[in-house]
C-alpha cells in the first residue's frame, strides 16, 4: 500500500511540475510578445539612440550635431552644472554617448564645434542651432 501511495504521490508531483511549467511557458511566450510588439513600435530614431533615449535630452539635437558638424571636424562637448538637470546621468555620460553617435567626428576640448548641454555658451561662439525646451544646442566658434 505505501508503494502505491509513494507512486501515486511522486505520479501526482509530476504532474503538477508538467501543468506549472506550461502555464509558465504560455505566460512567457506572452511576455515575449508583448515586448516584441513594443519594441516593433519603436521609431527608427527611437531605435537608433536606445539607451540614450531616457537621458539625451533631444533626439533632434543628436541629429542636428550629426547634420551640422561635418564628418571629420573635431568636436567638443560642455556641460552645465549638476543642478541644472534632472537626473544625474546626462551630465555623467552625455560626452561618451556622443563620442559614439557622432562617430567618425574626434572629440578635442578646443574644437570650433561645440554641443552644449546646459551650459553656459562662451562668448566667442555663434549658436547655429538650438533645443530651448532641452536646453541643448549646437555651437560653433566665431571666425577670426
Amino acid at each position: 500500500m505505501r508503494r502505491h501511495l509513494a507512486g501515486f504521490a511522486a505520479t501526482t508531483a509530476a504532474v503538477l511540475a508538467v501543468v506549472a511549467a506550461a502555464v509558465f511557458a504560455v505566460q512567457a511566450t506572452r511576455d515575449f510578445d508583448a515586448r516584441a510588439d513594443a519594441n516593433d513600435a519603436l521609431d527608427y530614431a527611437d531605435r537608433e539612440i536606445a539607451w540614450g533615449n531616457g537621458w539625451t535630452l533631444s533626439q533632434p539635437a543628436l541629429y542636428a550635431a550629426r547634420s551640422l558638424i561635418p564628418p571629420r571636424a573635431p568636436y567638443a562637448v560642455r556641460v552645465g552644472a549638476t543642478e541644472r538637470f534632472d537626473d544625474s546621468f546626462t551630465p555623467t555620460f552625455v560626452a561618451s554617448y556622443l563620442r559614439a553617435f557622432l562617430v567618425p567626428r574626434p572629440q578635442r576640448e578646443d574644437a570650433r564645434w561645440v554641443v552644449c548641454y546646459r551650459c553656459d555658451p562662451p562668448a566667442a561662439m555663434s549658436v547655429v542651432w538650438a533645443d530651448e525646451d532641452a536646453g541643448v544646442s549646437i555651437l560653433r566658434r566665431r571666425e577670426a
